[in-house]
């Protein structure tokens, strides 16, 4: 990010394009995200641990995504022209050649990219700013929005791995038990980490394709809500699911992510809440299956919060 950080500083990317035109804007961001793509593309193909490989292969999809919608977003407006070449420079990083082979050179990645979508943010707020066009303004707003969103999905990572360098077992063959995380993402970067050719269940307040084309492998996925939907679960009623979520852990060797319980919490109490997952994570040890449990632990109570983590192997 040596260049952009050397324009942000001189703030010569936003004096060349504060007063030019959607044309000219939208031509300098296409390929910054066609270049993005690549960059996270080959990350992803460097990548060893799954969680880093799915992560960095998600957000080249996006990215290349974003550039098809900013080239339709042109053509739309210059339908019979093609985006210009402007005399400025181009997001330039260079991903490492070779396969990266510790938690260390991972988390040295990671912070990388999360100060390039960090920039990335910064120079997007600008623009929306000083535009003129309400348009491209509404487009630069929501990249902005998005550069933020991606900073914290790496950031949820890079604070896993940093936990996990310290033991690095717990990365590789982590025991079967109960783990607690602050995080739903962090609950599913682990469970990527261990999939393998494991059965896994997800329960989740999130839409359940998202779960799915995140793993993009066969895992079965339940809806928190209270919309009588095939594969939803009332969270009235969470308790009434006890039994097939323990069947699903006594066929050994499964994995069980139970996402959103501050959501839970705040449906049927901590007490029954506290029952069920400590019931739940008893018979995982038994039968030698993971539990993984997960949401904002800020909202519980301090000695409930106290509670579930000497109960749960907290991880980060």
């Amino acid at each position: 990010m040596e260049i952009w950080s050397h324009l942000i500083q001189n703030d010569q990317i936003i004096k060349y394009l504060k007063d030019k035109s959607p044309k000219e804007i939208l031509s300098y961001l296409i390929p910054n995200k066609e270049k993005e793509s690549e960059y996270y593309k080959k990350l992803a193909e460097n990548s060893y641990i799954e969680s880093a490989k799915a992560l960095f292969s998600m957000l080249s999809e996006e990215n290349l995504k974003h550039g098809d919608e900013l080239y339709n977003e042109f053509k739309l407006l210059y339908p019979e022209e093609e985006p210009i070449e402007l005399d400025l420079p181009l997001l330039e990083v260079k991903p490492p050649q070779k396969t990266l082979t510790s938690v260390t050179e991972y988390l040295k990645v990671l912070r990388v990219c999360m100060n390039n979508e960090l920039l990335e943010k910064e120079i997007y707020e600008i623009l929306a700013r000083v535009s003129m066009d309400e348009k491209l303004k509404l487009i630069l707003s929501q990249m902005s929005r998005k550069a933020q969103q991606h900073y914290e999905e790496l950031k949820e990572l890079y604070d896993l791995l940093l936990a996990l360098s310290e033991d690095e077992v717990k990365l590789k063959e982590p025991s079967p038990r109960g783990y607690l995380f602050s995080s739903k993402f962090k609950s599913r970067y682990f469970l990527i980490n261990i999939l393998d050719n494991r059965k896994s269940m997800v329960i989740t307040r999130d839409n359940p394709e998202t779960i799915r084309g995140f793993f993009k492998k066969e895992i079965e996925v339940y809806w928190i809500t209270n919309i009588p939907v095939i594969g939803s679960i009332s969270p009235e009623r969470f308790e009434d699911s006890k039994k097939f979520m323990v069947d699903f852990l006594k066929q050994g060797d499964t994995i069980l992510a139970i996402e959103g319980i501050e959501h839970l919490n705040a449906k049927i109490g901590f007490k029954k809440l506290f029952e069920i997952l400590t019931y739940l994570k008893d018979h995982a040890i038994v039968s030698k299956s993971f539990l993984l449990i997960s949401g904002d632990l800020n909202t519980f109570e301090e000695k409930n919060k106290e509670l579930l983590i000497s109960e749960f192997e907290f991880i980060s």
